[in-house]
């Protein structure tokens, strides 16, 4: 199996970086992905060459350590969400697998309910270098807030203690 740079949070959502065109293939064929959300705001995949290999595609562009913008969470959230429910993997990719896609993955996890530090100690442990920004945890905080999940944001240390946790020693 072809190795890219992705961790399966769950066994149908992946988080991960950026992929060399010439792995759409590889995505669809040997990792069964059948959709793809890409964050980047420096680039865009090719949308023509993944429907190619019968992948859907959405485009958040959000800058790197950058908030997603509600409107793109709720999006982004619905797209995932309809994929997962038909039983297809997704993929939420940026250009490294830290922060912008991590978000969006744990507003999806949040959503078909985890509560939202077993959401992140998840990704974390499936992935070590989820760590969303300070930006990203307050947008992130914000999509709970307006989806009636308010009382369940975890104050920023309990975030910071599992998300940076690498970096604090």
């Amino acid at each position: 199996m072809v190795e890219l740079n992705l961790s399966w949070i769950t066994s149908e959502l992946a988080v991960g970086g950026s992929f060399p065109e010439s792995l759409a293939e590889a995505l669809a064929r040997e990792h069964g992905v059948r959709a793809v959300v890409d964050l980047r705001a420096e680039e865009r995949d090719d949308e023509a060459l993944l429907v190619q290999h019968g992948m859907t595609f959405l485009h958040l562009p959000t800058a790197d350590h950058g908030a997603i913008g509600l409107p793109m969470l709720e999006d982004g959230v619905g797209f995932v969400n309809r994929h997962l429910d038909r039983g297809e993997k997704v993929l939420i990719h940026c250009a490294w697998g830290i922060g912008r896609s991590a978000t969006l993955a744990l507003c999806v996890l949040v959503s078909r309910g985890m509560a939202p530090l077993a959401a992140l100690e998840l990704a974390k442990s499936r992935r070590s270098h989820v760590s969303p920004s300070p930006a990203q945890f307050a947008c992130w905080s914000a999509w709970m807030r307006a989806n009636g999940h308010g009382e369940a944001v975890p104050h920023f240390d309990a975030f910071k203690a599992i998300a940076y946790r690498h970096l604090l020693g």
